[in-house]
Formats: structure tokens, C-alpha cells, sequence
């Protein structure tokens, strides 16, 4: 994939996800499709331009959002790095485990999100942090495939 097509695809979900998907949502939970950018740079393109594109994804991702500025460019930037060095020592060539890494990554940093909000004194009931935390990490795991082959289909028809 080109470096700046995939720009353009990371601006696209993160569009997607502060519109469209707000009415494609279950249990009023959506996709991550910032995350999942995340994933798709960290393993598909070079180190640097990797994380360079899961920082400018975590600013996107705190523009749009309400929560404390930064910590998702934060937290992305880390899931980057630990993507790129865990890639060496494992294979990620299978979608199930491609599936499975992902659905872990979004769970943890949907609990590292909401422990950081506890910890600032936004409480969340138990209910609400299981649902977002179990549904949207599987949500978000299993629109992986369907984001992962737009990005290439994007910069398949730029070449």
C-alpha cells in the first residue's frame, strides 16, 4: 500500500466513524476503525511510516472524540510499537489470527481507555464497560477484514 493513500483511508474511517457509523451500531456500540488503521499500518507498512500513521490516526481519533486530548495518540502510537516488535516474532499471515490479535488489542484498549477515565473521575457503570468492551472489541474484530480489503482495494486503483 502507498504511504499517502493510506492517509487518505485513515481520514475516511475516521469519517466513517463519527457519522455513518452511528446508525450502523449494536447495543450503541461501533466499530474502532481508527484502531483497526492502526493495525492494518503496523502491519503492512515499514516501522516509521507505521508509526507516524497510528499517531496521525490518534489525533483524528481525539479530535473527534470528547474524551482528554492525547490519549489515544498515546495509546495508538504504543499499540503501534508493540504490533511492529510482537510482527518479528510472530506470523500474522492468517486472518483467524489476525482476528484473534485484533480482538485482544481492542479489548485492552478499550480497558486501558476506561481505566484512564476512572482514574480522571469519569465513572462508568459495570454494565456499559462490559458492552463496550466485549461487543465493541468483537465488533471491531470482525469488520477487520471488510476495512483491511478497502484499504487495499484504495490502493490498488491509485497504482
Amino acid at each position: 500500500m502507498k504511504n499517502f493513500i493510506f492517509i487518505a483511508a485513515i481520514i475516511i474511517f475516521a469519517l466513517l466513524q463519527t457519522t455513518i457509523l452511528n446508525y450502523v451500531n449494536i447495543f450503541n456500540v461501533k466499530p474502532d476503525l481508527l484502531l483497526i488503521s492502526v493495525i492494518i499500518a503496523s502491519l503492512f507498512f515499514k516501522p516509521r511510516w507505521a508509526i507516524s500513521l497510528s499517531i496521525f490516526a490518534g489525533v483524528l481519533k481525539d479530535i473527534f472524540s470528547v474524551n482528554v486530548f492525547g490519549i489515544n495518540t498515546i495509546l495508538f502510537f504504543l499499540w503501534s510499537f508493540l504490533i511492529i516488535k510482537l510482527s518479528r516474532e510472530i506470523s500474522f499471515d492468517s486472518n483467524y489470527v489476525r482476528l484473534v490479535f485484533i480482538f485482544i488489542i481492542a479489548i485492552l484498549n478499550n480497558i486501558i481507555t476506561r481505566l484512564i477515565f476512572l482514574f480522571l473521575g469519569n465513572f462508568i457503570s459495570l454494565g456499559l464497560f462490559l458492552r463496550i468492551t466485549f461487543v465493541g472489541s468483537l465488533y471491531t474484530a470482525l469488520i477487520f477484514p471488510l476495512a483491511l480489503k478497502f484499504a487495499q482495494t484504495l490502493s490498488i486503483r491509485e497504482q
